[in-house]
C-alpha cells in the first residue's frame, strides 16, 4: 500500500493509526508538496487534489476517515472496528460520519470567521445546525463513553474524533471543554502517540 501526503494535511492523523494497526512496515509514505498536487499524475489518482490518500492494489481511497475505515476492516482482526452484524458498528459509522460531516463542515465555517449572526439565519440548511448542538453532541457521547465510544474496546472512531478534537482545540477552532479532557487525555496515553508533538500539544 502507498500513503500519499503532507506534513502540513490531514494525513499526519492516518500515521498513529498506521501504528495502532502494527502496519508501518506495510505502507510506503509518499509525501507530495502542496504545488505538485495539481500535477496529471495525482490529479489521475485523486481528482480533487488532496491529501490523503492510500492505493492498495490499485484502489484508491481518498477522505481521511474512509482511510481510517478501509484499515480498521482490512485487519479487522486488530478489533479496531466491529463486526459487520455487531449493532455497536452503526454507532461507529455514525461518529466517522459526524466528524467529518458536522464536525468538519462546524470547523470550516468558524475558522473563516463568520458571524453567528449569519449562522443563525442558515442554520437550518447547515449540516452542523448550531455550535450548541455540536458541543452538546460530543459531550453526551462523551459523557456515555465507558470509556470508549462504544464501551471498553477502543475504536478507530475513538481515535478519528480524538484527533480531530486536539486539532481543532490547538487551533482555538474549539474550546477545550473540561467534559473532553478525560476522553482525550485517555487517547494521548496510548503508545502509538507517545512523541507524536501535535497529539500531545495540549
Amino acid at each position: 500500500m502507498k500513503l500519499y501526503s503532507n506534513v502540513h494535511s490531514r494525513g499526519i492523523t492516518v500515521l498513529p493509526f498506521l501504528k495502532e494497526l502494527d502496519i508501518e512496515d506495510q505502507v510506503e509514505i509518499i509525501h507530495i508538496e502542496y504545488a505538485d498536487l495539481a500535477e496529471a499524475e495525482y490529479l489521475a489518482l485523486n481528482p480533487m487534489g488532496k491529501v490523503p490518500f492510500l492505493v492498495d492494489q490499485g484502489s484508491v481511497i481518498s477522505e481521511t476517515p474512509a482511510i481510517f475505515a478501509y484499515l480498521a476492516d482490512k485487519y479487522l482482526e486488530k478489533g479496531f472496528a466491529p463486526a459487520f452484524n455487531d449493532p455497536k458498528r452503526g454507532e461507529y459509522l455514525k461518529w466517522l460520519f459526524f466528524c467529518h460531516g458536522p464536525l468538519t463542515e462546524f470547523m470550516d465555517v468558524k475558522s473563516l470567521g463568520i458571524s453567528e449572526q449569519q449562522l443563525e439565519t442558515r442554520k437550518r440548511s447547515l449540516g452542523f445546525g448550531t455550535e450548541a448542538s455540536i458541543y452538546r453532541f460530543i459531550k453526551v457521547g462523551l459523557a456515555q463513553a465507558k470509556p470508549y465510544l462504544l464501551g471498553n474496546q477502543i475504536s478507530a472512531a475513538d481515535l478519528f474524533l480524538a484527533y480531530w478534537l486536539i486539532y481543532a482545540i490547538s487551533f482555538k477552532i474549539v474550546p477545550y471543554f473540561d467534559e473532553f479532557k478525560p476522553f482525550i487525555q485517555l487517547i494521548q496515553s496510548r503508545d502509538a502517540v507517545q512523541g507524536v508533538e501535535w497529539v500531545q500539544a495540549l
